[in-house]
């Protein structure tokens, strides 16, 4: 076996549809309340949903629909900080 860097994990930005490193990335996830927090540590379990920290896409998660699409569900969430 080759002894690179290893496998780097790919994630989709729910926003801008950019495939980027995990490391590049903010981890969102749904906390018991339902309300949706930064997951700085990667740490909650569940279901999560990676996004850019560019202020547009921080943004048009307050407008749109992503999140709901994303944590499937058909409930409006409660958002939390994000910026």
């Amino acid at each position: 076996m080759s002894k690179g860097k290893g496998h780097i994990p790919i994630r989709t930005c729910i926003c801008c549809g950019t495939k980027r490193g995990k490391k590049d990335l903010t981890r969102l996830a749904v906390t018991n309340g339902g309300v949706i927090v930064k997951d700085i540590r990667e740490q909650r379990k569940g279901r999560g949903a990676y996004v850019c920290a560019d202020k547009s896409c921080l943004m048009a998660l307050k407008t749109g629909k992503r999140l709901n699409r994303a944590f499937r569900t058909e409930n409006s969430l409660v958002y939390g900080q994000f910026e």
